[in-house]
């Protein structure tokens, strides 16, 4: 053990003095000096035994390997790559100089150069390396995030979370596993990424980072007690979170309705850093919850200020304006957000709703239409063939509204829906006299009405009662 300051090194209990530049025996090996040196990070004296010996050792490798890495250390990446391939022309064979030169290549950006080599050291290595493992996965990983065809980037994706796993196999690197995670997260393998974390933990059991990382991941899952319980393990032993942890928490206490109390949590982050486009996201429907509209409304541009190209924030933000009844401002934040998702049920079924509050009709029933025809065989949005039965009966397309309230009724036959949803769409069946007495359309002998309380119900419901309202029949989670 070497002790600051001192000239001698503890080798298993005996103290052994460190001889001077001086004492030195020319024709001996210093290797084992310029080591120490090395490693104590004594780069003045490295300089010096290097410049002595360098022209009478026998064995000029080690040398210049070790000056490359000096010159790394100290920035000068062009000087240290030189070195390096001096070492490996006397000994092409070591594979430590092949590794080091694929690190100062990746470090000076020269990506293509690097993975060129850490392929060769693949190649030359006898046993598996989970350091070239790391960085073949790292290259790769980096030039499917530049590489125009999709096709190719998958490949290349694909090829580094196997290089990933390799390493992770291979050797203990936390950055490897951190890697793998990543991957794994970005193919919305939730599951398996969290596996990945956990493994992680045995290498760092109280790394913060790790832990919010796995908490996140549990939320993504729908895991929320998981995740509350790791985030509170950041507490205990750091006694606070990240921002990225904190943000996790109060998503946690906004999916239990403790508005307050995601909102304290929100406010931490907002002191330390603002600039969380999530996390104004957040806010805004904490204050939706509220039903205080225009303070959510500001947080919620606040988020999409932050971030264009944030189609939560979007989506959530027509939400609120249809809410407000701010129809116009709805219609062009639903086109901005069907922009960059064109595939998504909920965002033109919201449209038609907006076009529909607009009195443009014809618009409304393509937009409504095209929700349920991108809505089919999706379990999770029954909703799109409601607000779609109501816009046919209102308009007089009484077989349309006929045959989309029985795809809404077999949609949600397997889905607990709010209470509200099923009175909506009782009122329909009614309005439409259907019942098992007519054509068998409903299955359900108990949820049937009769042809009086049928009749008694059309005469109580006008026009102007149609439960069409966005907030009534559209939930206000994304």
């Amino acid at each position: 053990m070497y002790e600051a300051g001192s000239e001698q090194i503890n080798c298993n209990g005996a103290l052994i003095e460190l001889p001077s530049l001086q004492v030195v025996k020319p024709d001996a090996n210093i290797d084992w000096l310029l080591h120490i040196y090395f490693t104590r990070r004594q780069f003045d004296r490295c300089r010096r035994l290097i410049a002595r010996e360098l022209n009478r050792h026998l064995n000029a490798e080690y040398l210049y390997f070790v000056q490359g890495l000096i010159d790394r250390e100290a920035g000068n990446n062009i000087e240290a790559l030189r070195n390096l391939q001096r070492a490996a022309e006397l000994n092409s064979k070591n594979i430590e100089n092949i590794k080091e030169i694929g690190r100062t290549l990746y470090l000076m950006g020269r990506y293509s150069q690097a993975l060129s080599v850490f392929r060769d050291a693949e190649q030359q290595s006898p046993r598996p390396d989970h350091e070239i493992f790391h960085y073949l996965g790292e290259l790769l990983y980096r030039s499917a995030a530049t590489q125009p065809q999709l096709e190719a980037a998958r490949q290349q994706q694909k090829e580094a979370r196997e290089y990933f796993e390799r390493a992770v196999q291979s050797g203990k690197k936390q950055e490897s596993y951190i890697r793998l995670a990543e991957l794994y997260r970005k193919e919305k393998d939730y599951q398996k990424a969290i596996d990945v974390l956990e493994a992680c933990l045995h290498l760092t059991p109280e790394n913060a980072e790790v832990l919010t990382e796995i908490s996140v991941l549990y939320l993504k899952i729908n895991e929320t007690q998981r995740a509350f319980d790791r985030l509170a393990e950041i507490v205990n032993f750091a006694g606070n979170c990240e921002p990225k942890g904190l943000l996790a928490l109060g998503a946690i206490l906004q999916s239990r309705n403790d508005v307050d109390g995601a909102l304290s949590k929100y406010s931490q982050i907002a002191d330390a850093e603002p600039e969380i486009a999530e996390l104004w996201n957040n806010i805004g429907l904490c204050f939706f919850k509220k039903q205080k509209f225009i303070v959510a409304i500001s947080s919620l541009r606040k988020s999409i200020w932050l971030s264009p190209l944030n189609y939560n924030a979007l989506y959530n933000l027509s939400l609120i304006y249809i809410a407000s009844e701010q129809y116009a401002s709805a219609f062009h934040t639903l086109a901005a957000a069907i922009n960059l998702r064109k595939d998504n049920a909920e965002c033109y079924m919201l449209l038609g709703l907006c076009l529909r509050k607009l009195d443009d009709m014809e618009n409304a029933f393509v937009a409504l239409e095209r929700a349920c025809n991108l809505a089919s065989g999706n379990m999770r949005h029954p909703l799109v063939f409601l607000n779609f039965a109501l816009f046919c009966f209102e308009t007089g397309r009484l077989a349309l509204a006929t045959e989309h309230y029985n795809r809404f009724m077999s949609h949600a036959q397997d889905l607990l829906l709010p209470t509200e949803y099923k009175f909506q769409a009782t009122k329909l069946k009614s309005l439409l006299r259907i019942s098992t007495h007519s054509q068998g359309i409903l299955g359900d002998g108990d949820d049937s009405m009769r042809a009086g309380d049928a009749d008694a119900a059309n005469r109580d419901v006008v026009q102007d009662e149609l439960p069409l309202e966005v907030n009534a029949v559209v939930s206000t989670g994304n």
